[in-house]
């Protein structure tokens, strides 16, 4: 469900009211064909009564009001053009079909009724028959290519599973597409990478639903799941199995795996087997877990996640509260809940948009944006069981004590160092939201420039990264806070501490990096390049290069590419920040909004060291950052800890 500012009262919500305490209400689909008018029934419902309907998930896309449903008594109901094409769809031919939809079964208009059926969720989406997620529609001429498309997709699994030729629970081939022979692509049915099916597959990955907050308990509650793409109606767990196994394929030119939108696809489906298990988890597991989906109206951020939380009883949501209001209520209630300050870690850059009256210390739940938590390394769309860095104690091992004055939290801190210097950055998590209702020529582009953009821009990070690493090293050959050498500091804060310690092949991973960006520095004669037109080219001559190289490395001993491909996912989340020293010698990852000057910091009962800028009368908090040497307590002394004060 979307939140929308311009909907207009219709005056069917006077006629059927929803004023009993578990009251609904539900429209009934009148029957018709593709090119009928739509028509349907608003009609009042009790959950406690357990009505028969089915519950709908869908993008409202712009709230421009251009299409038109006749209600009840001839009466016409604008509604968005996505919804239109979607009802069309599910309409049945000869019978009505109830359905429980939020553009139509809510009155927008009324946030009093709006905030009471928003607490409703949680049982709408838990009792209804069947949920169907509507990913949108498909142009005529491809429909029947894309129903016969993953019909082969599903046979092509099922004779690998037959050959012994899958692998894992998730239904992943053992063989990429690239290393399959003619015959066995022949056997499975399979086309090659070039063949244009493939791209068939992005009206669902390039879905908008895939990144909308409220679809989260939308697919987690119900008991059945259907997913329909134009015609094409497919359950959950197939759907699911399907596109693991594509996955897996690696087709050569569709890398679906970079998207956001299959992210948030992983994290959507180890939240829907939790849920389904009876598992509610905190509020703030949720905002870590699905912090890159969006949602229109920012409030919803917490309000349509709040009914999977643990805290649901204790959570109501209220739409005549400000943004400000709800975040910083949010965040205060996760503080005093979880007895830590990990929360802290989804503060990131500040956006224009950011509400002007929100502290720096409460992050902005609406920006999907941001580096990744420190603490929460491995829970952002992972596996059922993820990886969590709760071994950091930076801030030591005492009781989380602070005081909330206004709109100023008060808590004990230790300055452990003043930021001197930064290298760059990449731009960390990008918007990849391309509408594929556009048609697929403009997502494919949209997603190979942004790829070769990516590329452009690790490649100039690593060079800013090295030649400030050299810089440092060049001061100084000890880290005095551990004893080991100044490049296995920074090695090991390249790895943001998710290694034990730094070992022979590390070095011989970051040897070959080192070797990559040499390439790129004689191409570019040491400046490196971001003009695309020029950057391009030369990125595929050093690719070429370090390609033809590979039998050197690998017959003196050097890593394999697949140990290489585990290092580069291990130090992925790290590019979203930037190495720092400070004036008395410390090596770190600083959030990217850092500037020299600032001050790093060890909160009170804090995991991990943050980012603070000098404030009139306090400091606002910039992120959270890395500091070698600090994360485990080995700086943190009680006894000079004082009381700050964070705007």
């Amino acid at each position: 469900m979307e939140s929308i500012t311009k909907n207009l009262s219709h005056p069917v919500y006077k006629k059927v009211r929803v004023d009993g305490p578990g009251s609904i209400r539900l429209i009934h689909l009148l029957p018709g064909a593709l090119t009928d008018e739509l028509r349907c029934t608003l009609v009042s419902a009790d959950l406690s009564a357990s009505p028969s309907y089915e519950a709908l998930s869908y993008v409202w896309g712009e709230p421009v009001f251009d299409a038109t449903i006749v209600c009840n008594e001839d009466v016409p109901f604008k509604i968005t053009s996505s919804l239109y094409r979607a009802l069309v769809r599910l309409r049945a031919v000869d019978k009505p079909r109830v359905l429980w939809v939020d553009q139509i079964c809510i009155n927008q208009n009324d946030n009093p009724e709006k905030a009471t059926q928003v607490n409703h969720m949680t049982r709408i989406y838990s009792q209804c028959q069947n949920a169907i997620v509507w990913l949108g529609d498909v142009p005529l001429k491809l429909q029947t290519t894309l129903v016969k498309f993953i019909q082969t997709l599903s046979s092509a699994q099922k004779q690998q599973h037959r050959d012994g030729m899958i692998r894992g629970d998730n239904d992943v081939s053992a063989l990429q597409l690239s290393e399959m022979d003619t015959a066995q692509r022949k056997r499975y049915g399979l086309p090659n990478w070039p063949d244009p099916r493939w791209k068939l597959l992005l009206y669902i990955y390039a879905s908008l639903w895939m990144r909308r907050t409220w679809i989260v308990q939308e697919v987690a509650l119900p008991r059945k799941v259907d997913v329909q793409i134009g015609p094409v109606v497919i359950d959950w767990r197939s759907l699911s199995s399907i596109l693991f196994y594509v996955e897996s394929l690696k087709v050569l030119g569709l890398s679906f795996g970079s998207l956001g939108s299959w992210k948030a696809f992983l994290a959507l489906g180890v939240r829907r087997a939790r849920t389904q298990e009876g598992e509610f988890s905190p509020l703030s597991e949720l905002l870590f877990e699905h912090r890159r989906v969006k949602a229109t109206d920012a409030r919803d951020r917490i309000f349509g996640l709040m009914g999977l939380s643990a805290e649901r009883e204790e959570m109501h949501a209220d739409y005549e509260a400000t943004i400000a209001c709800v975040f910083t209520d949010a965040t205060i209630g996760i503080f005093r809940r979880s007895g830590n300050l990990d929360i802290l870690g989804l503060v990131g850059s500040v956006r224009p948009d950011r509400p002007k009256d929100l502290p720096s210390w409460v992050p902005d739940y609406g920006s999907p944006q941001g580096p990744h938590p420190i603490t929460k390394r491995g829970m952002l769309y992972t596996s059922k069981n993820p990886q969590v860095s709760v071994k950091f104690a930076a801030g030591g091992h005492g009781q989380l004590s602070f005081i909330i004055d206004g709109p100023t939290l008060v808590i004990p801190a230790l300055i452990i160092g003043e930021i001197h210097e930064l290298a760059g950055c990449c731009g960390g998590q990008r918007d990849d939201d391309v509408d594929v209702q556009n048609g697929l020529g403009q997502v494919s582009v949209a997603y190979a420039f942004q790829g070769l953009k990516d590329q452009v821009e690790a490649i100039n990070k690593s060079l800013s990264w090295q030649k400030f690493a050299r810089r440092s090293i060049g001061t100084s050959l000890v880290y005095k806070p551990t004893g080991e050498s100044m490049q296995d500091a920074f090695f090991m804060t390249y790895c943001e501490g998710q290694v034990e310690k730094t070992t022979d092949e590390i070095r011989a991973v970051h040897a070959l990096e080192i070797f990559a960006t040499t390439v790129w520095r004689i191409l570019t004669l040491g400046f490196g390049c971001t003009w695309l037109p020029v950057a391009m080219p030369l990125v595929v001559v050093s690719g070429f290069l370090v390609w033809i190289s590979r039998p050197v490395w690998s017959f003196l001993g050097y890593p394999s590419v697949s140990t290489m491909e585990r290092y580069a996912d291990t130090a992925k989340d790290v590019t979203e920040r930037r190495p720092c020293t400070t004036k008395n010698g410390l090596v770190g990852l600083a959030p990217p909004d850092s500037v020299p000057g600032d001050r790093l910091a060890l909160l009170q009962a804090g995991r991990v060291p943050v980012v603070l800028r000098q404030d009139v009368d306090g400091y606002r908090l910039i992120g959270e950052a890395y500091v070698h040497g600090a994360m485990y307590g080995e700086m943190f002394d009680d006894q000079k800890v004082a009381k700050i004060k964070i705007k």
